[in-house]
Formats: C-alpha cells, sequence, structure tokens
C-alpha cells in the first residue's frame, strides 16, 4: 500500500488496485481534516461524540477527493460479526460486517480503528466486496465467507480475484487475553500477541485466492499515530478511518 497526496488528504491505495480503471478505492488517515483532539483531525466516525458538523465536513472532503457521491454510498452498521450483505441500492445497512455488490456507480464503505478491512475484487464479474473483521469476525472467518459469497452470487472465480488486507492492528501491538487467543490457531498467537493480519491472509488463500493476488499492507494502527486512529492504542477516546470500494 501505498499513500496519495489529493487535495490535501492522503489517500491509502492497494498497488494491486490502482491502475484499474473499472475501480474506485481508498483508505482515510488521520491528516487533513477539520475535528479537534482527541478525534484531530480526519475523523470519519458517525459514532463518535466528535461534532457532527465535523464528521460531515470530514466525509465531504474524502468523498469528494475521491470523486465519490455521498448518495451513493452503503455504510453498514457494524456489529464485529460475521453477516455479510449483498447491495444493489444505496443506504445504510444494519447490523453487518461485511458487503458484496456488483452494481456500478455503488460505493461499498466501512469505519475502522484497528479491525481489519479487507478489499475484494473479481476482476472477471466487475464484483466486489468489503469485510469489516475483528477478531469476533476474523475467528469466524468473514473473510473466507465473503469469497465463498462472491462465488455463490456472481460466480466469481478465486483465481481471478485480487484482495487488500488494509492498515490495521498489528502483531506487534495486539495483545490478548487467553480467551480470545483460544478462538485462533496456535500458529497465529506468539507470546499473547494475535496476528489478525496472518489469520485474513490464510483464510483469503485457503477460499483459492492466489498469494500473489493478495496484497497485505503491514501498517500498524496502534504504532503509526501520526497517520491512524487506534480504539486500543487511545483507550477508546479516538476517531475512525474509512475504507471505501466500488466499481464503476
Amino acid at each position: 500500500m501505498f499513500f496519495e497526496k489529493r487535495n490535501h488528504l492522503l489517500v491509502g491505495r492497494s498497488a494491486l488496485l490502482y491502475n484499474n480503471p473499472h475501480l474506485i478505492h481508498g483508505f482515510s488517515t488521520r491528516k487533513g481534516g477539520v475535528s479537534k483532539p482527541p478525534f484531530h483531525s480526519l475523523n470519519m466516525g458517525l459514532n463518535t461524540s466528535d461534532q457532527p458538523d465535523n464528521i460531515r465536513q470530514n466525509h465531504l472532503r474524502f468523498f469528494r477527493t475521491l470523486h465519490i457521491p455521498e448518495d451513493r454510498l452503503n455504510i453498514p452498521v457494524q456489529v464485529h460479526g460475521d453477516h455479510i450483505v449483498h447491495v444493489e441500492s444505496a443506504g445504510p445497512v444494519p447490523d453487518t460486517d461485511g458487503l458484496i455488490s456488483n452494481t456500478p456507480g455503488l460505493f461499498l464503505v466501512i469505519q475502522l480503528a484497528d479491525c481489519v478491512p479487507v478489499y475484494l475484487y473479481d476482476q472477471e464479474n466487475r464484483a466486489v466486496g468489503l469485510i469489516h473483521a475483528g477478531w469476533r469476525g476474523s475467528s469466524r472467518h468473514i473473510a473466507k465467507k465473503a469469497v465463498h459469497m462472491m462465488q455463490q452470487v456472481f460466480s466469481s472465480r478465486p483465481e481471478n480475484m485480487l484482495a487488500l488486507i488494509g492498515p490495521s492492528i498489528g502483531p506487534c501491538c495486539y495483545q490478548v487475553g487467553s480467551e480470545t487467543a483460544g478462538q485462533f490457531d496456535p500458529a497465529f498467537i506468539r507470546k499473547d500477541h494475535l496476528d489478525l493480519w496472518a489469520v485474513n491472509y490464510h483464510q483469503l488463500t485457503d477460499a483459492g485466492i492466489p498469494a500473489g493476488q493478495i496484497e497485505v499492507s503491514r501498517l500498524c494502527t496502534s504504532c503509526h499515530e501520526n497517520w491512524f486512529f487506534s480504539h486500543r492504542r487511545d483507550k477508546g477516546k479516538t476517531g475512525r478511518m474509512m475504507a471505501v470500494l466500488g466499481i464503476i
């Protein structure tokens, strides 16, 4: 992943997805917005206690930079589960942590402050998926389920899919208790630190996506305080980034 400066914002981009003429994608950082501490400055979080006008201004800056109309967004009400919805029209989606679509001009959005964003693109059928994978969703194989759902709904073939695992809390910082660790294969636990990057990478390869078609950003939201919000690092008093993905 790299960051592109556009209109005073830094937008996260995937090297795998960037040059595709049929896609718009991005990942926001915390830079370039109007919010005050502890939400400074590009807080995109709808459920934070930041001033609503600040959040609206931040959304306007980010989505205008990407040339995305705000009335064409699908924003799920995330519950840290494994429910995935096929969406065909814009609007909020209740109790959902994954979205898939093949509707041109519709943009999938998730909010993040440590959890793993997983972007999926079926190059053959021009279909997309965007997954919010916290530890609970990851333990329930939400990324693998999303690939399987795209196979069922869009006749996607994993060998034709591209994937990005975006910025999220890394194994360097994600210390977990024994109850959480017990939900995962011990291979993903190193000295009581959970590696959600590896968990989701292996789910994608298990689903059939070739390793060379999966990009892992390896950017830890907790480590990089100047770039990202982190719920764990900031003890819950923080903003949110947004991941967005859609076909045009």
